[in-house]
């Protein structure tokens, strides 16, 4: 009977001690010794049901030759071999095949360690590709110290012997998971269900507002439900359906952009731009006109004719503020996200430099230098920061849009590493903020104002995220799964988010403003805690 947890493993100074291999007049291997016990743990294993692939780079013939005279070929299930790949981890293509060879799929990644010594290749290859990361240090040739982030191994064993009993021991922890994984599963299914009529519900008090306050005159209809709630629930059920490649998420997807095509987009402002950045994924996947020719219209429109602040920023004008001369920080993953992916899309040098300027100075004028926490918004009229609050969740488009901006542009070096230095500066201030039970606070440094979910589920989203990408070191995967417990806790047995808050607005005078605000099931909570949940299955 198979065990649950699946074994990548590398060869060289792993199985076999490299210094013993014997080479012909080509350079191909011809035979080896093993690491003192290596042989015989890896017999074990087959024998006790692991299902193993030898993932390593060489030679196809060095390594048939050497386990056709040591005779643990058959140990092997698939045999990953980089000059066949193409390849040399730490690719993705060589994590891929053998997923591909296995027959594994996203959801196999929990069960999935990676055994190797290198840890530039072995180590750094397994964290960015999601699966569990074991160092066998053993052998005194090649890296020894952690030089980047992801280099850092989740377990470090010494000899063959003691990674048997880690194995073991990773077995052992692979029931656990299996259960906690059907729960998380079963709340992501609830929320996705409960997500269709969440995004068709009518913001009564928004649109009353705009009886009134409608800034560009245009039929109200339009905005009904097209809005930044709508924006970022929509790009959840996208990373979602690139998760799973479920068509039930892409129809939902499509339906509801079909529909805002047949009635109209409403005028273009911060918010209002959101859902486009989803549109323009959906029209690059499908290849279908009628979702690009928007996105273009769109993003060109933020390029020439987008209100700017002092200094070029853009001004956070929404459907009903004009917001004089103010930046805030929603802007960077309302807005400025779509722009990167379409400088992306279009290959617009223009709108590439443009995302990466509003990310600078936004952060100029938004970081907080002792904290490393972002204040929500700055005004070049009044030079403050309104209230000098840290609201919760305009801290968490912060750790969510860095990652995703970075994975989007292909960035300049500085750039990349301003931001990178800038994010990890914030996630040091989380994990001090921390509320005991694994929340955030809606003011994060003031442990009177409430829990809230949406920020909470953000932080914890853009802390795995970083850590996947090499943008933060992996001791920072515990404080984003601290916040996995109380989150299922308030999702109802009906997929419904609870201790989500409403819309903010700027909190202009007091702090105690954002400790006001009304707690209520948004859009946006559902795509924030299917991002986060969809994110944390990966790390169990």
């Amino acid at each position: 009977m198979n065990k649950n947890l699946i074994i990548f493993t590398d060869s060289g100074d792993t199985i076999i001690d490299e210094s013993t291999q014997i080479y012909d007049d080509r350079g191909i291997v011809t035979e080896a010794a093993f690491i003192p016990g290596a042989g015989e743990v890896l017999r074990q294993l087959k024998e006790e049901g692991y299902r193993i692939a030898l993932v390593a780079d060489g030679e196809w013939e060095s390594f048939r030759n050497v386990y056709r005279k040591n005779g643990l070929g058959y140990c092997f299930e698939e045999w990953i071999v980089s000059e066949v790949v193409g390849e040399q981890k730490p690719a993705r293509v060589m994590f891929d095949t053998a997923m591909e060879k296995m027959g594994l799929t996203e959801a196999d990644k929990p069960f999935i360690v990676m055994i190797g010594n290198n840890l530039k290749k072995d180590v750094a290859g397994a964290n960015r590709y999601g699966i569990t990361s074991v160092w066998l240090d053993w052998s005194p040739r090649y890296f020894h110290s952690v030089e980047e982030a992801d280099w850092q191994p989740d377990y470090t064993v010494k000899t063959p012997e003691a990674l048997k009993e880690l194995i073991g021991v990773l077995e052992g922890k692979c029931t656990e998971k299996k259960e906690l994984l059907r729960r998380v599963n079963d709340k992501i299914d609830r929320m996705v269900d409960a997500f269709t009529h969440i995004l068709y519900e009518t913001d009564d008090t928004f649109l009353k507002n705009m009886e009134s306050h409608n800034l560009a005159g245009d039929d109200i209809a339009r905005y009904r439900y097209w809005e930044w709630t709508q924006g970022v629930g929509l790009f959840g059920l996208w990373k979602l359906f690139c998760y799973e490649k479920k068509e039930k998420y892409l129809d939902t997807l499509k339906k509801y952009y079909d529909r805002q095509i047949a009635i109209g987009f409403p005028a273009l402002n911060v918010n209002t731009a959101a859902p486009y950045l989803t549109m323009s994924f959906l029209a690059e996947y499908t290849g279908e006109e009628k979702y690009l020719q928007p996105c273009i219209q769109a993003a060109e429109e933020i390029m020439e004719s987008f209100p700017r602040t002092k200094e070029g920023g853009f001004q956070h004008k929404t459907s009903d503020s004009v917001n004089e001369q103010e930046l805030w920080d929603d802007t960077l993953y309302m807005t400025v996200l779509f722009l990167a992916n379409m400088g992306r899309i279009l290959n617009d040098e223009k709108m590439k430099a443009e995302a990466e300027y509003q990310f600078l100075l936004h952060d100029k004028y938004l970081c907080d230098r002792v904290t490393g926490l972002w204040y929500h918004g700055w005004s070049f009229r009044e030079k403050n920061n309104f209230a000098g609050a840290f609201w919760g969740r305009g801290n968490c488009w912060i750790t969510m849009a860095i990652p995703e901006f970075l994975a989007i542009q292909d960035c300049s070096e500085p750039v990349r590493r301003m931001l990178t230095n800038t994010l990890r500066a914030q996630i040091e201030s989380l994990k001090k903020y921390q509320a005991l039970d694994g929340m955030w606070h809606t003011l994060v440094d003031d442990e009177d104002s409430y829990v809230e979910a949406s920020a909470t589920c953000g932080f914890a989203y853009g802390i795995l995220k970083a850590v996947k990408d090499g943008l933060a070191d992996r001791s920072c995967l515990e404080t984003a799964a601290k916040a996995a417990a109380p989150i299922l806790d308030y999702i109802s047995e009906d997929g419904v988010v609870n201790q989500v808050s409403y819309g903010t607005p700027m909190g202009r005078i007091s702090r105690d403003f954002y400790k006001e605000i009304e707690l209520k099931p948004m859009p946006y909570g559902q795509a924030l805690a299917i991002l986060f949940l969809m994110e944390y299955r990966t790390i169990l």
